[in-house]
């Protein structure tokens, strides 16, 4: 089918990358909108239509992000989810469907063209990693030998040392954060039965997050996963407290 091939040469020729930076999570990602203004030029003719419908998933609310490519005879789709939070601080309403809405429309779009959140950017002239971000540590001029004369050599004291400046911080990885929030969580939720793994599990299984193994997890996606374990053991202890 020629719609096949067409979508394959996009997943080929895509180049989304990674230019916007999250200072809280210390991570560079795409947005929706990144990718459809990429990969508008790589239509041929070729239409895409997103749809976004709230569905319930147990007793929450999801958002349900349908991404179609079309050339008007055949279709290709691909659906992703992402569940409104009961509350989140400094978004009304409005504003918190509208995140829920982009966040499952760039995981459709991730989906249908093939788009690898594991790995860098192949434009990463923004990335801390690139040689020419990197902060260099001056060097101290040489000091000219003083002056001698036959009965005396005028003594000069030794130029003060600069310290070197701090290497650069990485940012941190998704397996780091992951291991950090779970003994945080641990110390936070001890005495209410606090179960990475179980609870984890739980939550894939009642379709509230996806199953993506945690060695192949970008910074978004363990963010995400470690904001509905934190709810889950937050409902837990108001119900123990109250």
């Amino acid at each position: 089918m020629k719609i096949y091939s067409e979508l394959s040469r996009i997943q080929q020729e895509l180049k989304a990358p990674k230019n916007l930076y999250n200072k809280f999570g210390n991570y560079y990602y795409r947005n929706a909108e990144g990718i459809l203004e990429a990969v508008k030029p790589l239509l041929n003719g070729m239409t895409i239509i997103i749809n976004d419908e709230p569905v319930m998933v147990g007793d929450r609310y999801y958002i349900k992000a349908t991404v179609t490519l079309t050339n008007g005879d055949e279709s290709i789709s691909a659906v992703a989810y992402a569940r409104e939070d009961s509350d989140k601080k400094g978004m009304d309403g409005c504003q918190l469907t509208g995140a829920c809405s982009s966040y499952a429309r760039k995981y459709a779009l991730n989906a249908l063209l093939m788009i690898d959140d594991s790995k860098d950017s192949d434009d990463d002239s923004l990335s801390p990693k690139n040689p020419k971000n990197e902060k260099t540590t001056p060097v101290p001029a040489k000091t000219a030998a003083p002056a001698q004369t036959v009965t005396t050599q005028a003594k000069v004291p030794a130029p003060v040392q600069k310290a070197p400046e701090p290497a650069p911080e990485k940012p941190e990885t998704a397996g780091a954060y992951l291991m950090r929030r779970i003994n945080e969580l641990a110390t936070k939720y001890q005495g209410y039965g606090f179960d990475f793994k179980k609870t984890r599990q739980a939550l894939i299984d009642g379709g509230q997050i996806p199953d993506i193994p945690s060695a192949t997890m970008t910074m978004e996606q363990a963010v995400e996963l470690m904001r509905h374990i934190e709810g889950f053991y937050e409902d837990r202890k108001a119900k123990a407290d109250s």
